[in-house]
């Protein structure tokens, strides 16, 4: 890579990767004198910025581990997961985002502004952790630990290798054909594995990446109408918006100068997948992954793909898909898919018990998604073992919700379950019976959650029953609840 090219750039300045290399060593510097060495956990809580990136990587160069999650988070779940990694040392990246300021303060962290990145503000060194005696393997060396929740709702840190991260951004490079003078669009948070698998893939080959610490549709069409941005890589709604956007605004982006356009995070609608492809003239790219192990699979950038299909396996990844025994299915069936793949997760921090849950011999991770082959050779998606939601490309968990919601005085029981838009993404529906006396407002049952989990896990729209279906065994009855949210588009 050269020196002197852009590697970064957010609201507020860019950067180049001379500039960031010093960068990433002044930030070292300032957490080594906080007490932060090898086989500590470091929480980073930011938005998308310069200053979230070079932390992460000034994190690693102490042999550290980085944990970044989303300063939109309420306190509460903040300090769950706080409580989840025992970090060392708690990091804001306050530029350009409120929230995290909002942190930092409630934290009593002390700011320091004029680093070359930009500001942070750094919270009181913990002395009573523990560090992790890191193994001297380097394909068991932890990179990262990026948060996810399961279905009981408990939150996970995944842990990545170094190895892995650097495969993954390998791999991607390669499979986007990014080069040195290509431009991505970063919008996807850092929180988010498709946030890191934008960054790592650009660093690889020394583009650059254009961070958003949210989603500004007029910025983003702009950029695209003014040939600014080479490639993008969005969850399905994101395109969505974006279309809609350029259509009500008449925006004109033939000139654009995107070579290569890729969906993930959530079910790619066909409807929309053509609109894409149709506005820009380009396949759509369609991929599959978890943070467990991404990349997973990915349709072909040089020609339209059949609507449904998550395309075939990544460079060094290998596909089965299984019975409940784990034996391979017949090419026409449908099963369980496994992946093995160079970038699988090295486990779940301090959880052996969902490490092995999701972990098969061999390496082999159980996705817990059905899948089936296409004619063509190519896998499709077609349903979740898991009630997991994913919306606006988030996984969200109804245990968790329905969690929150029976927390709150009022509610006797909940049932949580996901509602398919045209779109392709997922409202959250939340079936609620109240206890005897209480009234139902859902507009102040909306706020109490916001204080309990985050915004995008909170329900779209809450529906208040007399009494919610029960099995015989007393166990909330989802498929009817699934039942009642279709046709509450009907009735709508």
């Amino acid at each position: 890579m050269t020196p002197e090219a852009a590697a970064l750039y957010d609201a507020s300045c860019s950067i180049n990767y001379a500039a960031l290399e010093r960068a990433i060593d002044e930030i070292a510097a300032h957490m080594r004198a906080r007490g932060v060495g090898s086989g500590d956990r470091v929480l980073i809580v930011a938005e998308n910025n310069i200053a979230a990136v070079a932390t992460m990587f000034a994190v690693q160069t102490l042999d550290a581990w980085p944990a970044v999650v989303n300063a939109r988070l309420p306190a509460t779940e903040m300090a769950e997961l706080r409580n989840l990694v025992a970090p060392r040392l708690v990091v804001f990246a306050v530029a350009d985002s409120v929230a995290s300021e909002q942190h930092a303060i409630d934290a009593g962290a002390i700011l320091e502004d004029g680093l070359l990145a930009g500001p942070l503000a750094f919270a009181a060194t913990n002395h009573e952790t523990t560090p992790e005696v890191e193994t001297s393997s380097p394909e068991q060396r932890v990179g990262l630990l990026i948060f996810t929740s399961g279905t009981t709702g408990r939150p996970k840190a995944v842990m990545l290798g170094h190895r892995g991260l650097t495969s993954l951004g390998a791999i991607l490079a390669r499979s986007r054909r990014v080069s040195a003078t290509d431009c991505y669009n970063g919008v996807a948070p850092l929180a988010h594995i498709m946030g890191i698998a934008n960054l790592m893939s650009i660093i690889t080959v020394g583009a650059s990446l254009r961070l958003m610490p949210r989603l500004d549709v007029p910025q983003l069409a702009a950029a695209i109408a003014d040939g600014g941005i080479s490639h993008l890589s969005f969850v399905p709604t994101v395109y969505s918006r974006l279309l809609d956007y350029i259509d009500a605004q008449n925006i004109d982006v033939s000139d654009h100068r995107m070579r290569y356009i890729s969906c993930g995070g959530a079910p790619l609608d066909a409807t929309l997948q053509s609109r894409v492809q149709s506005r820009f003239g380009i396949p759509l790219v369609n991929g599959y992954g978890m943070t467990e192990c991404a990349p997973g699979t990915r349709t072909r950038g040089d020609r339209y793909s059949e609507p449904g299909s998550i395309g075939y396996p990544e460079e060094g990844v290998e596909a089965r898909i299984v019975d409940p025994d784990g034996g391979d299915v017949a090419a026409d069936e449908i099963g369980e898919l496994w992946l093995r793949t160079p970038t699988a997760m090295l486990g779940y921090y301090r959880d052996p018990v969902a490490t092995a849950a999701a972990v098969r011999l061999g390496g082999w991770i159980a996705t817990g998604d059905l899948a089936r082959r296409l004619d063509n050779g190519e896998l499709a998606i077609v349903g979740r073992q898991k009630e997991m939601i994913i919306h606006s490309g988030f996984n969200v968990y109804p245990a968790e919700v329905e969690a929150a919601l029976n927390s709150l005085p009022e509610v006797a029981v909940s049932g949580v379950v996901g509602l398919r838009q045209i779109d392709g993404d997922e409202q959250v529906v939340a079936f609620v019976e109240l206890r005897p006396g209480c009234d139902g407002d859902a507009a102040a049952m909306s706020a109490a959650l916001r204080q309990r989990i985050a915004s995008y896990k909170c329900p779209n729209r809450i529906v208040f029953l007399e009494r919610l279906p029960q099995g015989a065994t007393g166990k909330i009855w989802k498929a009817e609840l699934a039942r009642m949210a279709s046709e509450l588009v009907i009735r709508s």
